[in-house]
């Protein structure tokens, strides 16, 4: 306890609550003072504030900043369960070590033997290993604990890849794991049909932007990897938040907590609360409130004093964050309780339930079609697999025989000049003008070829679905546009297939030619490009160093170097491009150019 902590003549120890003087104040003073307008309505974040902040990022995906918000709620409370275990699911999802999620479903439990969802995330590290016996143990023991808590397709599941084949249940169809074991036992009695309709229902479930995989956990049926984990990546180790008990004033024993409310004459009652929740009040000078320290868990806690007028309004509130350091006291849980709280718990359980991958549903429904003979559903959905998920069974094996392997790379920079026809392309569409573009191009008459982004795409489907109706060609510029020299082939494989997975969607159309972003091919793309027998396409006529200069600079470039066969590469949508454009398709037309789409070029 620290000496400026004085007694008060009762013997308890006084935490003295007035303004701060100088940067040099006690650390254990906290400030209650009239604040400016501007700030009297500020409130700190609290313990579930974090935590809020924390489920909605592990939704979204966006694990590192779920860690940033728990590490501000621990500070806050490091005594509940569910930061925890909402910490050691980030961890692992974000791709850290597994003992780093381990030892933080490890606390959870330390803290709360009893809680479930703590095993249950350890019985998904033990998974993800693949530990399948330590997994099955961990998420049985977890069901005894919530049987409230339908576990049944985890279990389910680990038998499956344990032995092969798994009969569920009772139709459940709230379970999508239990669910898509039944499907699998469906194809296993040649019920193709009625095993397709249950994939198709879980489809729409797993569905995300780009046919990209389920953000969490999702089950791939590979006995080897039995758990894909898709979320951002966690690139550094973690480490514990800085305000720890070392930190911090120490109280232990009876605290009075006392308000200065010299400067503050407008504050009739003041309220105490310890970790947001109400634990006293005074009306009459000195405003004095004891606490107990020994009810309260040992660990870090936060402090809130909050003064309020003569109509109940608060016009001023103040808080510290304490460390509880009771000598030969246990830190038991101080797990947050309340509809908030409950409300937190079963969105993190919602995350965590195990759901069946996207890859898988659409690896099985190309398996239901391919036995009906749908070769063009089939091909589809094995789109829609290397979009999720490259490395998923025999998907890239199967869809490189329909689509035929080219023997050689295959890089078109330039048609055969047996023709004087020219091809103009537009790079990284769509975007909200490029109905502009379509406008002159149906004026003229002209037929062009859009390499579009995937993720451009989804933000505008209708101008997809103009671009196609009116005849245009659609290429592939990637889906996120990154440099593919520097992706992995799996990563290459993601960024094409995400894209035209997207595209079929919206129009139906294959997508057989793309344009690599920068024209960086690299090394990786033509193996990739030749595998699935891709067109890669580049140009004959750059007009990148003139679409940010005038009208007629751009003009007289493209004119200039024209020739027949020739690949025009244009963007969309640059200002003076879009200025130039119908001069330069009837400068070329008086030259007795024809355009057409890159596809139709002589080779």
């Amino acid at each position: 306890m620290s000496e400026d902590c004085a007694k008060d003549g009762k013997g308890n120890r006084e935490l003295d609550i007035r303004p701060p003087l100088n940067k040099t104040f006690l650390l254990c003073t906290l400030a209650l003072t009239m604040l400016v307008a501007a700030n009297a309505n500020a409130a700190e974040k609290t313990y579930l504030d974090w935590v809020s902040e924390s489920t909605s990022a592990i939704e979204a995906g966006r694990m590192p900043d779920a860690v940033k918000s728990l590490r501000q709620a621990l500070v806050v409370n490091a005594n509940d369960p569910l930061a925890h275990c909402e910490l050691g699911f980030a961890l692992l999802v974000g791709g850290r070590p597994a003992s780093e999620a381990r030892a933080q479903f490890s606390e959870a439990l330390r803290l709360d033997p009893d809680c479930a969802t703590a095993n249950y995330g350890l019985g998904l590290v033990a998974l993800a290993k693949p530990d399948l016996s330590e997994a099955a143990r961990l998420f049985c023991q977890a069901q005894q604990q919530r049987p409230d808590l339908d576990m049944a397709g985890a279990i389910g599941y680990v038998r499956y890849i344990a032995g092969g084949n798994y009969d569920p249940p009772a139709e459940n169809p709230y379970d999508e794991s239990l669910q898509a074991l039944r499907a699998l036992a469906l194809m296993r009695t040649g019920a193709y049909g009625d095993a397709e309709a249950v994939w198709r229902d879980l489809q729409k479930k797993a569905f995300r932007a780009g046919c990209g995989e389920r953000l969490g956990c999702s089950m791939t049926f590979d006995r080897l990897r039995p758990l894909a984990l898709t979320g951002w990546g966690i690139s550094k180790p973690y480490s514990a938040p800085a305000a720890t008990q070392s930190n911090l004033t120490k109280v232990s024993g009876n605290v009075s907590l006392r308000a200065d409310l010299t400067n503050a004459r407008e504050v009739h009652i003041v309220s105490f609360f310890v970790d947001g929740s109400f634990v006293g009040m005074s009306n009459t000078p000195p405003f004095n409130y004891v606490w107990d320290t020994t009810k309260t868990p040992n660990g870090v806690h936060t402090v809130k004093i909050e003064g309020s007028d003569s109509t109940g309004a608060a016009v001023t509130t103040k808080s510290m964050n304490v460390a509880v350091a009771n000598k030969g006291a246990a830190r038991p849980s101080a797990r947050a309780t309340g509809e908030r709280a409950d409300q937190l718990w079963q969105r993190l359980w919602a995350c965590m339930c195990v759901k069946p991958s996207s890859a898988v549903v659409n690896y099985n429904i190309a398996l239901c079609a391919a036995h009906r003979g749908d070769r063009d559903e089939e091909k589809a959905a094995l789109e829609r697999v290397l979009a999720a998920d490259p490395g998923c069974s025999e998907a890239a094996k199967r869809l490189s025989a329909i689509y035929g392997p080219s023997a050689g790379a295959s890089a078109l920079y330039e048609g055969r000049p047996t023709r004087k026809v020219i091809a103009l392309t537009f790079d990284d569409g769509p975007k909200a003008d490029t109905g502009r573009i379509l406008d002159i191009l149906r004026t003229k008459g002209v037929k062009a070829t859009f390499f579009l982004v995937g993720k451009q795409a989804d933000a505008f489907p209708e101008t997809v679905k103009r671009i196609a109706s009116e005849g245009h060609q659609i290429g592939c510029h990637t889906y996120d546009h990154r440099d593919l020299e520097y992706l992995t082939e799996s990563e290459i494989t993601q960024e094409i297939f995400k894209t035209t997975a997207t595209v079929r969607m919206l129009t139906g159309r294959d997508v057989r030619y793309l344009r690599p972003p920068g024209g960086h091919e690299g090394k990786k793309l033509p193996n990739v490009a030749r595998r699935f027998g891709l067109t890669t396409v580049f140009w004959s006529s750059n007009c990148s160093p003139y679409e940010g200069k005038s009208r007629k600079k751009l003009t007289d470039y493209v004119v200039s170097s024209a020739k027949p066969g020739g690949i025009i590469l244009l963007h969309n949508l640059e200002l003076v491009t879009l200025q130039a454009l119908p001069d330069i398709i009837d400068s070329l037309r008086r030259r007795g150019y024809e355009f057409v789409t890159v596809s139709e070029l002589p080779r």
